[in-house]
């Protein structure tokens, strides 16, 4: 035991006879990154071009009880809350973009944009 003892006490003398030698380091100075003023959002924005985002057309809703919607049949007319020819309304993630009416483009249904949200109304929508 007194082995251990002296060669503890040995370890520890040596590990203090070391000096440690403290060096400054120089770092070059750091230089901005030189963009065009805007950049950075044209890049961000031009990423988002091709990105795909479902647009939901809303003619109307109405409320149904379970024992009508399960006795729907072809053919059958439902009555929506919005009047014949009122505009549609065009969402993007439940938020109303634009309104527009109804057309027909080679027997398809289609949506002519007859007025955009007014931003203030988007922003308001967004939170």
């Amino acid at each position: 035991m007194e082995d251990k003892a002296t060669e503890d006490q040995n370890v520890s003398t040596q590990d203090t006879d070391k000096e440690e030698t403290i060096k400054s380091v120089e770092f070059s100075p750091l230089e901005p990154v030189k963009t065009s003023a805007g950049a950075g959002n044209e890049n961000n924005m031009e990423m988002l071009m091709d990105v795909s985002i479902p647009v939901l057309v809303e003619l109307g809703k109405t409320e149904m009880i379970m024992r009508d919607v399960l006795a729907l049949t072809p053919g059958a007319i439902i009555e929506l809350d919005s009047l014949a020819g009122e505009p549609v309304r065009i969402a993007i993630r439940g938020k109303i973009i634009a309104y527009g009416e109804v057309v027909v483009v080679d027997e398809n249904f289609g949506v002519k944009i007859t007025k955009i949200a007014s931003t203030k109304d988007r922003i308001k929508n967004m939170g």
